[in-house]
């Protein structure tokens, strides 16, 4: 039966400082190669500073097992480039670089606080993502958009509310498609701390709902600077 939950780091986090710690079957192989052994997904944030290129795509994909999945952030040109409206250019070029990986997890697209709620620009920007078959998420970090109408767009083009926990912009449990998204970004600031066993027990409760739903669940640690790989093995474990 296929695997329906998925889960990382945001960005590749190891719980070991360096090669010289990787098991030896490992150590002539990349950082990527051993993470994959341990965990089944990852949240590219890294493509939301920098385009991917088709090449770098290719060559994880080569790295990972068939069951491993990627899902990465869109960049910032695209929803940070212009006051309060996309910049379409730039999506075929990074679709086509993403696209390159047969293991796709999600696309996730985050919107900055001083995007203010707008449907007509979100609908506009979901049907040009739409034909690249992703699944696709997307975070509010600004609370105006948590309203009955932005859901049932969401809704209408199978895309999901990102769960996440930032100060300010916390969103509700909302499932507004057949995926669900979780970003934990730390119970400190900075992307720092380290969630309680009871904390992440909730959320393992709630993800197992959603599978038992049929649904499939993602679900990255943010909080890099504090227990992300150890928060992400807890989860894991309870699920």
């Amino acid at each position: 039966m296929e695997n329906n939950f998925y889960a990382g780091t945001s960005n590749l986090v190891l719980p070991v400082k360096n090669k010289s710690f990787f098991p030896e079957v490992f150590q002539q192989g990349t950082r990527l190669t051993y993470y994959a052994s341990l965990f089944n997904s990852i949240e590219v944030n890294a493509s939301f500073y920098r385009m991917p290129s088709v090449k770098t795509v290719q060559k994880w994909t080569g790295e990972v097992p068939d069951e491993f999945r990627f899902s990465f952030k869109l960049h910032q040109s695209v929803t940070h480039a212009l006051p309060g409206q996309f910049d379409l250019g730039p999506i075929p070029g990074f679709m086509e670089a993403v696209s390159a990986t047969s293991k796709r997890g999600c696309l996730l697209v985050q919107l900055p606080p001083k995007f203010m709620w707008n449907l007509a620009q979100l609908s506009t920007l979901f049907r040009v993502l739409q034909p690249y078959g992703w699944r696709i998420a997307i975070e509010f970090r600004n609370p105006i958009w948590y309203r009955q109408e932005v859901y049932s767009l969401l809704q209408n083009f199978d895309v999901a509310l990102v769960w996440h926990d930032m100060p300010g912009s916390a969103s509700p449990l909302q499932s507004t498609a057949e995926h669900v998204f979780i970003r934990f970004h730390g119970p400190e600031k900075g992307y720092r701390g380290s969630y309680t066993q009871e904390h992440l027990q909730e959320y393992a409760d709630l993800i197992r709902e959603q599978l038992a739903e049929g649904k499939q669940a993602y679900a990255y640690f943010n909080n890099t600077l504090g227990a992300a790989v150890q928060n992400l093995q807890t989860l894991t474990n309870l699920i």
